[in-house]
């Protein structure tokens, strides 16, 4: 089971690699999902992959960003190089440019950013030529059990900052700033504060994940990577989670880890992640920070200090946090600290703190210190021979290598060398450190810098000996790919509208149709009583411009309950909106045609070579001019975007109750400085809760339909009959908008 640690920075990466990680993620400066992180560049990346190689551990390039058309020629020079610099994999978000990564050889790893979390598409993933799938944090160990039958790596998650949105599904950043997490720029407006029914707090910031205790229940289940997150984290975060982490698999657990992950980071507790916990333990609703370590409790305010029952050691040099109620009051770093019996005095400013206030650990000098001492060395043995008149022989050896370096001619010793010529040899130099030197001077003498640089000289080639035997034996490369059968053939053949309208009943899309539209039913309630009512309704007599869609998140019980409508009623559609691979891989298996959706976020041409599209959506962050440079999108026209799915139930976050009594009524919406953000429900085997844009997207009130072909999507989910044939009429007729409506990114672009 591999240990796979973050590197966000030259010094996280060295914490990882002292610490104990087997495998290293990093960011070049350029398309990858973490572009505020420090990151590398094409020039250094070499010499930080051998630093990693010397010790055998792996290191995965992440190329996890969407790529814009014209960024394409970039594209392919950043992964030549990072390909010749010796990367072990690359981690991928974006299918139109698999291409170029195929070029490389390189293995190739499909995103969390591709939200793959189902068999389905896995499978879907495998045929692309990905030999490991990186699962939706929002995965159950049944997932990953059922993803593991794809025959693929399977890597998950096991510590670290949780999305609150559906794994590659947010647009919130995008949409509020322009900043989008689809290219690495996310600003974390999750972590912000919003009200629902009264209550205001950090209700969509979610805890951070904590599986130490889950290891033994992943490895049953096929993990075969266990991933921490943080690129944007300390090297002491880096450091003691992933020396936590090395211990827990290999069943070294000394009892404290979990106290000092608490001082690392963790936002409020930890969480062990969706599938286990429920949403009053995922959310993090009162403080959307480090929260830190419970560590005493404050029992006297003076000025200019306050007296501290702790519980847990605080030194000088700690971050503390103080908080009333489970919310924060404030924070600081501690000054100086005085033991006064069993209380301890921490000098700071004191305004606004209380009796009773908690005070917790966010930050440990001493340890963090510690940490930074822990070094990886690689021990070398030398043994150096030297006779009278004869050349100095020095022989290194390290990791199951060898070299041998011949000096000049040695001279008659004054005095005895030996323990000299030990000194120079026990020198450390760069990943090396001295476990033995044995010398055999014979009366011989060598000057102290002619076998400094025999030193240096044998312990260079002894590394490239090394990086050579891992290059051999360790760095895989795939000469060719199968290409999937859609690959070489013409499958684009759009339906017989190339216009679509998202609604959600049996009448509205009727209306649809009787406008000339292909209809897209989002069914909402997959349990519904009323579900085969519905589905009786005269539309679908005839499946002819019927199109279902698939929803956004189908987990393997989910799978279950929508593999039996589809055995029911798959006939009744021509073809199937598809946000996701597993819903491509369904559409495959139901011989559907397959309507590609924004889900997909497809930036550039290519992806329609590598996908079985029959017609597609293009992503809805792309502006006009760059829309126009795809092969006969669709583009969304109308309608409130989605910008979150939600994996927890913010009913009960909100309103309290739980499923067997549930409180949900059809209408809930968030809010913030920006308006009300409707809030949809989805419930197949589980519930799912989208949160949409509070600005309607309506391009007419700038754009003409017909510059892209007439071909558009507008969503009407929950619109009634007189509002779609009102709607629709207007488009048809080419009426303007109304005001107060956006055209999303069609004018201004994401970053």
């Amino acid at each position: 089971m591999e240990l796979l640690a973050p590197a966000g920075s030259i010094s996280a990466l060295k914490a990882a690699v002292s610490n104990g990680a087997d495998a290293v993620y990093l960011g070049l400066d350029l398309f990858n999902a973490r572009a505020k992180a420090e990151n590398f560049t094409i020039e250094n990346i070499k010499e930080h992959i051998d630093f990693c190689h010397l010790y055998g551990v792996k290191v995965y390039i992440a190329f996890n960003t969407c790529i814009k058309e014209n960024e394409l020629i970039s594209l392919k020079n950043y992964v030549k190089a990072a390909a010749e610099a010796g990367a072990d994999a690359f981690i991928v978000t974006d299918v139109g440019a698999l291409g170029i990564f195929r070029g490389s050889g390189v293995p190739l790893h499909a995103s969390t950013q591709m939200g793959i979390h189902n068999y389905e598409g896995a499978l879907m993933a495998k045929k692309l030529g990905f030999t490991r799938v990186v699962l939706a944090r929002e995965c159950t160990v049944e997932d990953i059990k059922a993803v593991k039958k794809a025959g693929l790596e399977v890597e998950v998650f096991v510590h670290g900052a949780l999305c609150v949105c559906f794994s590659g599904g947010c647009l919130m950043s995008s949409f509020m700033s322009g900043d989008s997490g689809n290219r690495g720029r996310c600003n974390q407006p999750c972590r912000l504060k919003y009200s629902c029914n009264g209550k205001s707090g950090y209700l969509l910031s979610a805890a951070d994940l904590n599986m130490l205790g889950r290891i033994k229940e992943l490895r049953a289940a096929g993990a075969d990577s266990l991933k921490v997150e943080g690129r944007l984290k300390t090297d002491y975060y880096c450091g003691e989670v992933i020396s936590a982490y090395r211990a827990a698999i290999d069943g070294k657990l000394k009892g404290d880890e979990n106290s000092r992950l608490l001082r690392a980071f963790n936002r409020g507790g930890f969480t062990k992640g969706y599938g286990v916990d429920d949403t009053n333990r995922l959310i993090s609703a009162k403080i959307q920070n480090n929260t830190g370590e419970e560590s005493g409790e404050v029992k006297v305010c003076g000025r200019g200090y306050i007296d501290v029952a702790a519980s847990r050691d605080i030194s000088p040099g700690d971050g503390l946090k103080l908080a009333r109620g489970g919310f924060e009051v404030c924070g600081f770093t501690a000054d100086k600290t005085e033991r006064r019996g069993m209380i301890l005095r921490i000098s700071c400013k004191s305004e606004g703190i209380k009796p009773g206030d908690k005070v917790f650990v966010t930050y440990d000098k001493s340890r963090a210190e510690e940490l930074a001492l822990v070094k990886r060395r690689i021990p070398v043995r030398f043994t150096l021979s030297a006779s009278v008149g004869g050349n100095a022989v020095l022989t290194a050896a390290a990791s199951g290598e060898s070299v041998t370096v011949t000096g000049g001619i040695c001279g008659q010793a004054k005095t005895d060398g030996s323990r000299a010529a030990e000194q120079v040899l026990n020198k450390s130099q760069g990943e090396f450190v001295t476990e033995k030197a044995e010398v055999n001077m014979q009366n011989a003498f060598i000057p102290s810098s002619l076998l400094n640089g025999m030193r240096r000289e044998a312990l260079n080639l002894i590394r490239e000996k090394l990086l050579n035997k891992y290059n051999r034996e360790k760095l895989v490369r795939i000469s060719s790919y199968k290409p999937c059968e859609w690959e070489e053939e013409n499958r684009f053949n759009p339906l017989s509208s190339n216009k679509y309208v998202i609604v959600s009943s049996a009448e509205g899309m009727a209306a649809a149709k009787s406008y000339g539209y292909s209809v897209i039913l989002q069914i909402s309630d997959y349990k519904s009583k009323n579900l085969d009512i519905i589905m009786k309704n005269n539309v679908f007599d005839n499946n002819i411009g019927n199109i279902l869609a698939t929803p956004l998140i189908l987990r393997s019980q989910d799978m279950k309950v929508m593999r039996n409508f589809l055995d029911k009623y798959a006939e009744k559609f021509e073809g199937f909106y598809c946000e996701n691979l597993g819903a491509i891989e369904l559409a495959l298996e139901y011989g559907k045609k397959i309507i590609g959706g924004i889900g997909l976020n497809i930036y550039n041409s290519s992806c329609i070579k590598f996908l079985p599209l029959d017609d597609y959506a293009a992503s809805v962050e792309l502006t006009e001019k760059e829309v126009l440079t795809l092969p006969s999108p669709v583009v969304y026209a109308y309608g409130r975007v989605r910008l979150m799915t939600l994996s927890h139930c913010p009913v009960k976050l909100n309103y309290g109750g739980d499923c067997s009594a549930c409180r949900y009524k059809g209408e809930i919406e968030y809010r913030d400085r920006f308006g009300a953000y409707p809030v949809r429900r989805t419930r197949i085997a589980s519930c799912y809760f989208s949160l949409h844009n509070p600005a309607l997207t309506d391009i007419t009130s700038k754009l003409k339909c017909d510059v892209f072909g007439g071909k558009i999507l507008l969503d009407m989910v929950n619109y009634s009959v007189e509002d779609i044939n009102r709607t629709l009429a207007r488009y048809n007729n080419g009426g303007a908008g109304g005001s107060g409506v956006t055209c999303g990114h069609l004018f201004r672009g994401v970053k």
